[in-house]
Parts: structure tokens; sequence; C-alpha cells
């Protein structure tokens, strides 16, 4: 089960409807301040309108030196991001609330460093800013943080530490639900004082399933199915948008559940059933997850080649979404794929789930060290470094020999190779010159069609979309993947053929090549100035800085420096090593 089903039910949803907001200068300076907080809310998934909104709000907020509102500007401009820059921002909103002994402040600061430490991986950092917004909560006596906060921590504790431990303090959290206190304020809140308030049986939902999940995780598997099956019950009649993703995070829960019962003939039907229902776009964690335990289930069944299918692309989906070890059993995904390349005595497969064991079990003893000092966990990291080098030494020797032995044919064919190889190589690169060439002659006969006359584009025009240009290469938004042309001028309040014109003639290049460029300089940057962004994969650097793949990013870079970004990381960590 993903941290982001487990956590559903802190989901705030909001029935705003957008009229096509002006979000000029002009027309946020006409919004009241409410009016501009249920912008941000509507504009939220957009990066670059929401930070828009968000530091016009703040602007406005310092102007005025209304320390709270100020504070709201530093909360909305943290939780757009995922970053260094937003640990920044709640930092601030820390340090301006520490004096304020209010139900939200400074409590909603350390939420918002434990929620991006979380989403970065760093869980002792996310756990610690987790117990002292717990800690702000109950001397403040805000009941609804003390039950967000404590179901992160029994989420942690439940996985990596005393699974009775987190069982005691779900019982604790639960009464806290129940009691007529928090029920009445929860009313408050939804602004709705009957029985049936959905906030009201949100909350009675989440505490059914943080019970499921506990059980779950103590192995009490037939305590774990009467939960499940009281919150499938329960959400029949749940009135909430979202009743449709509560019902598919129990029917998850429930297949993960028969896995451990053994019950695998279930877990393949209930499994197909919901792949069917989610959008894997939506949802690849959970498709990951769902693969996971179809796969093991199917070779259970002794359905061995369509579970090692299923087991590879529960792989594959880790792989390519970067995704983090979350649960201890995650670990046997590549335990089994190294057993079946072990079986197939393909030495380059077995080397790199090896690897991925390793770093696996690095992660999972690093969070069991941290949560419970005592536990002793037994792994077999040293073996498999034993094991790992063993298959180098045995591949390198094997390449050895076949390489003797075709030496003698290598060198008689080496140098027609050469010559055709220079001769095809040399019309390669002749056709990708005249391929830019057509490429480039066609941007600037399109950019032309395009172009608006003399008498359309004014100083007044031009000098104002420079300096929303330098506004956005200030703020960095050209890190946005979703960036396009069109959302740009929007968000600029003009059109994109008079962005593209001041693009093309006040910097020198089309749309396409400025947004690159601007992203390879930061990028350039970060790996001069940050030794942490110097350890990431070209494929985290390139999605940091914006580019939807690694191989454009690496293209871009050449492009721009004549070298390539594998090698400019390599060189720099050669340097630093030499002068420390």
């Amino acid at each position: 089960m993903s941290y982001k089903h487990f956590c559903f039910y802190f989901t705030i949803l909001f029935s705003f409807i957008s009229f096509g907001q002006d979000l000029s200068t002009e027309g946020l300076q006409k919004m009241e301040d409410k009016e501009l907080q249920i912008l941000f809310t509507e504009v939220q998934n957009d990066s670059i309108k929401a930070e828009k909104v968000a530091k016009y709000y703040l602007l406005r907020a310092k102007k005025k030196k209304d320390t709270l509102k100020i504070a709201k500007g530093y909360n909305n401009l943290s939780s757009i991001f995922n970053s260094k820059k937003s640990i920044q921002y709640a930092d601030s909103l820390i340090s301006l609330t520490k004096n304020i002994n209010s139900p939200t402040y400074p409590g909603i600061g350390y939420l918002l460093k434990a929620r991006i430490h979380n989403s970065n991986g760093d869980i002792k950092e996310a756990t610690e800013n987790y117990f002292i917004a717990y800690e702000l909560s109950v001397k403040n006596d805000n009941l609804s943080y003390q039950v967000f906060t404590l179901g992160r921590l029994i989420f942690l504790k439940s996985i990596w530490g005393d699974k009775r431990e987190a069982l005691r303090l779900q019982k604790k959290r639960h009464s806290i639900i129940k009691s007529k206190v928090y029920t009445d304020k929860t009313y408050d809140v939804s602004k709705n004082g009957n029985k049936d308030s959905v906030a009201v049986a949100k909350d009675e939902l989440n505490s059914i399933f943080i019970f499921s999940f506990c059980y779950l995780n103590l192995r009490k598997l037939d305590s774990a199915t009467i939960y499940v099956n009281k919150g499938l019950l329960k959400s029949k009649s749940y009135k909430g948008l979202d009743q449709e993703i509560v019902i598919d995070y129990f029917n998850e829960l429930l297949i993960e559940i028969n896995y451990y019962k053994k019950d695998y003939t279930h877990v393949i039907r209930n499994t197909d059933s919901l792949l069917l229902k989610l959008n894997f776009n939506d949802n690849k964690e959970t498709f990951q997850n769902l693969y996971y335990f179809k796969g093991i289930s199917l070779i259970k069944t002794d359905k061995y080649k369509d579970g090692i299918r299923l087991l590879k692309k529960s792989d594959s989906i880790f792989e390519a979404e970067n995704l983090q070890i979350k649960q201890p059993y995650q670990r046997e995904l590549f335990e089994l794929l190294l057993e079946h390349y072990i079986s197939e005595n393909n030495p380059k497969q077995q080397i790199k789930y090896l690897n991925k064991l390793i770093l696996a079990d690095s992660v999972i003893i690093k969070k069991y060290q941290y949560f419970e000092p005592n536990l002793i966990k037994k792994f077999e990291t040293p073996e498999l470094i034993k094991e790992k080098e063993r298959l180098i030494a045995s591949l390198s020797q094997s390449n050895k020999k076949k390489s003797v032995t075709l030496w003698w044919v290598l060198g008689l064919l080496s140098i027609s190779l050469f010559v055709i190889g220079f001769y095809i190589n040399r019309q390669r690169v002749f056709k990708k010159r005249f391929d830019t060439l057509i490429l480039k002659n066609e941007a600037f006969n399109k950019s032309n069609e395009e172009k608006p006359t003399k008498n359309e584009l004014s100083k007044e025009i031009i000098n104002e979309i420079l300096e929303h240009l330098e506004v956005f290469e200030t703020n960095e938004a050209y890190l946005s993947q979703d960036l396009s042309m069109q959302t740009m001028a929007k968000s600029f309040g003009t059109n994109y053929k008079y962005l593209s014109t001041v693009i093309n003639l006040q910097k020198g290049k089309n749309f396409s090549n400025y947004i690159n460029d601007l992203r390879v300089e930061y990028s350039y940057h970060e790996l001069n100035q940050n030794p942490k962004f110097r350890k990431y994969t070209i494929k985290a650097i390139s999605k940091d800085c914006g580019f939807k793949s690694a191989e454009s990013f690496s293209k871009s870079f050449y492009k721009k420096f004549g070298i390539y970004p594998s090698y400019y990381i390599k060189q720099l960590n050669k340097n630093f090593e030499a002068n420390s």
C-alpha cells in the first residue's frame, strides 16, 4: 500500500468554479485578499499560475505588514513545490510566527517541511518535523492537527517501527475523532451541522482505513479484513466527491491482505478488476504495486512466465518513475528477478539486480535504525556485494577469452571497417547538418508568417513582455515541464505571436531554444554550486530542470557547452576530489 493511498483521507476537496480570471497584475490588483486565496486554490495544480498569484498575495501582505497574511503567503508558496525553495518558504513562515501561539502557527510550517522531506524520501527529517507539529498542536489544543500528524506518525511507525505502538497511537487518534469536541469543530469547519456531514464521514472512513493498515502490518489478517469490509460498506453511503477513489483504496488494501492470506485467486481476479478502472498516468505507483502482487500470485499458482512478465513491468515503472523504497516488501521484487536471471544464467542482469538489492538494503536498514535503534535486522548485504564482485570477475574473464578468439578477425577487418565507417559517418553528419538547415529555414519561414506587423507591436507591448520575461527568469518558472508558449503568453496577459516575436527579436532565438538555454544554464550553475545535485542521475537532473527526457537535456547541454553533462559532472567530481 503506497503512502499516497494511505493519506487519501487528508485530501481537502474544493468546489470553487473558475470563470477564467484575469491573471495579469491589473487583474490581481482588483481582487480582494479572499478572492486571491480562492484563485490560488483554483490554479494550484498549475505551478506557474499558482506561484504568480501566491507571490502577489505575499507582496500585498508585506505592504500591509499583516503578519498572519504574510504567513499565509509563505504557506501558499511552500505548498506549490517539493524543493529546497519550498523548505526556505516554510522556514520563513516558522521564523515569522514562532512567537505566535495560535492553533495554526507556527505548526503548519513544520507540517509543510515534513511533507517536503517525506516526498524527497528523508523520513528522519519528515518524522522530526511531524513530531514538532504534533507537540505544538497539543500545546495549542488544535485537534485537527493532532489527528493529521498522528496519522502520518502512525503510518511510518507501522511500517518501520513498533507496530503494536502504532496500533496504540491509532486507538488514541480514533478516540479524538469520535469525541464530541472534535466532531463539533469538524461541523463548524465544514459549515454543516447535520449528522451526514461529509467531513465527519471522511474522518470515520480514514480511521477505519488506518485500523486495517495497522492490523495488516501486524499480520492480524482477519482483523484487517473486518475493517476493510466495514470501510467498503460505509463507503457506499459516503457522499464525498472522492467516493470511487476511497472504494478503490480499500479494494487495493484488500488485495494486499488476501495476498498474505495466500488467497492468490482473489488477488489475481481483483487486481484485474481494479486495473481496468484506473488511469495509468494518474496512478503509476498503484499500477507498480498491483503488478507486483499479481505477479507473485501468478508465480505461486504455477504461471511462472506470466508472473515474471508482470514483475518486470512493476520494476520498469519503479525505475522509470524513480520510485522510492517505501515498504520493506518491495525488496522482494528485486530478489525474485535476481533469482529469475540466475536461473537463466544471465550475469549482466544478475549484477543489475544485485545492485538494486544492495541499494534497497541500505535504505531499509537506515529507516529501521532511525525508528527502532535496538531492532536487530539481518540483511545479506556483505554476501550480496561478494556475489556481485564474483559475477563481475567471471564476466570479465569470459569476455577476455572471447576477445582473444576474435582478435585476429577484428584485425583483418579493422582497416576496411574504418574506411566504410568514415564514409557512412561523413554522410550522416552531412545529412544531419542539411536537415538542421532545412528545419531552421522552415522555422524562420513560419516565424515570419506569424510575425505581426511593426504597427501591431508597440514599444509599450515590447517593454511589458520584457518585464514579464525578467520576472519569469528570476522566479525560475522555466523549470516547469508543463510550460508552453500558449500558457506562458496567457500568464503574461498577451498572445503567443507577440511573445514569440519579442523572444526572437530581443533574445535572438526562438521560444524552444530560449527555454532550453535557461534550463541548461540553471543546471550548469546547480552542478557547479551544489555537490548534492551532482549525485543525481542524468534523468533526475533533466526532470528537475524541466526537460521531459534525459536525452533532450543531454542534447541541449551539448549544444550549449560542447560537452555532455555526464562528462562535465565526472570532471567536476575529479576537480573536487583533487582540491579536497
